[in-house]
């Protein structure tokens, strides 16, 4: 019979205390390899419910814990032999006395949740010097910054002090981490020879908002291997894809970059983002028999300031048939003196400095020493009016293409990117390349849907439409160019679409 689990103490922040729940480390571990363990490590045990499931299902393995908190290191060591200290004062293969010979070592665990500078600002003495690793360079080169991860910091540390022995390394952090740690790896020529990525629901498990996974390592003599089975689900038995490094780049989808690296390349066309302008309630207009304020007050401005506004949910869902909002564009470039427009649009200018409260207590700082009242993501591109949208934070790409309403362009909010055309027949064109299944299987290899803002601009600006232009029969491209333009009631002759495919084909359009 297993030993009671004790009474665990309260999580500390300072150190980026989440407990792993004992139903949670039960389930995990049953997703790892089925081998006889002879060694398991836990660092950062905590009150040790890893080492405590180990115990129950392989109690002849040595088991040793490493906690830096005392009253922690004591409710673990009914399940092993913890050692009380902080795993950054010594080697992890090299300074662990073991009592049982050398076998299958399995390092497990659920290192903390905190950055370096979270640990500094809470006065923590348990963080890493700044000096990485052994051989690794510095911990700055590796992430791209001085404030990175703790957990990605022992991750390289177990993968560089293990790296000339056999184990296997599964542990829960964020998913950025893993994906980090994996290009790490890669980089440095570190032995991988597997690896793989099951999602946590980390909401439920510990009450934290961020995307988190089982992040499962095997170091080994065998053919090096830099990518990762992604499973759908904690007990999922097939995986659905595979993350890895292709030729130096991480990419989401592996098979899909395989079949569409040949378009990865640079954009013939400049993506823009939507207007920013941190002030929806007074530059965000409801339609309602006239423009109106949220609060239902009627709005008396200048019309020519007026644009029909779509947000990011509205073109996901398509939702682009009417105008059920609009925008206040007072500039028609972010460096326009609006000053002026206390002579050209008298009525608009009143309105702004109506609401000058709420629009000089934006917080940004990009908006200091600039013109009163001013927005970014503003230029000739703005006025443009033809445009293809796509939504930056849904986690599927909808392209979408948008004309006139009443003559006047659409604009759209910041969450948003576009291409600007003045020609129907060149935004049809360039819809049906994003649209297609070379781009498609791109996106799919770029874009991690996990992360906050899964589409940027820096992803789209890779997609090459004149290479995948060249690699499409024109007639087929001419075909769906026409059916997409129709479906959207953008009106245009054949000649002009047929130019159109030949500009594609030959950048620019």
């Amino acid at each position: 019979m297993s030993a009671p689990l004790p009474e665990a103490p309260m999580p500390n922040n300072e150190f980026g205390d989440f407990q792993t729940p004992i139903e949670l480390a039960r389930a995990l571990v049953d997703t790892l390899p089925r081998r006889e363990w002879t060694r398991v490590l836990e660092p950062t045990c905590g009150v040790g419910n890893f080492l405590s499931v180990f115990s129950e299902q392989h109690p002849e393995a040595e088991r040793v814990g490493i906690e830096v908190q005392p009253e922690y290191a004591a409710a673990a060591a009914i399940f092993g032999r913890v050692i009380t200290a902080s795993i950054f004062d010594f080697d992890l293969a090299r300074d662990i006395a073991w009592t049982s010979a050398p076998g299958p070592t399995l390092v497990v665990g659920n290192p903390p949740w905190v950055t370096n500078s979270q640990l500094s600002v809470l006065g923590s003495s348990n963080r890493p010097a700044r000096a990485n690793t052994q051989n690794a360079r510095g911990i700055d080169a590796i992430t791209g910054s001085s404030n990175f991860d703790i957990a990605e910091f022992i991750w390289i540390k177990l993968l560089t002090e293990f790296a000339d022995r056999p184990v296997t390394i599964a542990m829960i952090c964020k998913t950025q981490v893993a994906r980090n740690i994996l290009l790490h790896c890669a980089r440095h020529s570190l032995p991988i020879t597997g690896s793989s990525l099951r999602p946590i629901d980390a909401k439920k498990w510990f009450d934290a908002g961020v995307d988190a996974c089982w992040f499962v390592v095997e170091l080994g003599t065998d053919t090096t291997d830099h990518t990762a089975q992604m499973y759908p689900s904690i007990d999922s038995l097939h995986p659905t894809n595979r993350i890895g490094v292709v030729d130096g780049l991480l990419v989401a989808n592996v098979d899909a970059y395989e079949r569409s690296k040949q378009f990865d390349g640079t954009s013939p066309l400049t993506w823009r983002q939507g207007i920013k302008h941190d002030a929806t309630a007074v530059m965000e207009l409801a339609e309602n028999d006239g423009p109106r304020t949220k609060l239902g007050a009627s709005v008396d401005i200048e019309k020519d300031f007026l644009f029909p506004l779509f947000k990011c949910t509205d073109v996901y869902r398509e939702k682009l048939s009417m105008v059920s909002r609009w925008m206040i564009v007072p500039q028609s470039h972010t460096g326009d003196d609006t000053a002026q427009l206390a002579d050209s649009a008298p009525k608009l200018w009143k309105y702004l400095t109506d609401n000058g409260p709420a629009l000089d207590g934006r917080k940004s700082s990009i908006y200091r020493n600039r013109a009163r009242f001013c927005i970014f993501g503003v230029g000739p591109y703005t006025f443009a009016p033809y445009k293809i949208a796509i939504s930056g934070f849904h986690k599927a790409p909808q392209f979408r293409m948008v004309g006139p309403y009443d003559g006047k362009p659409a604009v759209f909010d910041d969450a948003t990117y576009l291409l600007p055309f003045e020609d129907p027949a060149a935004c049809a064109v360039a819809h049906a390349l994003l649209t297609g299944p070379e781009a498609n299987d791109l996106i799919a290899a770029l874009a991690f849907w996990d992360s906050k803002r899964p589409v940027t601009k820096k992803l789209l600006q890779r997609i090459d439409l004149a290479a995948i232009a060249r690699a499409t029969d024109p007639a087929a491209l001419r075909e769906r160019a026409a059916d997409a333009a129709a479906a959207h009631g953008l009106v245009f002759n054949k000649a002009s679409l047929t130019h159109a495919v030949r500009l594609a084909r030959g950048l620019p359009l």
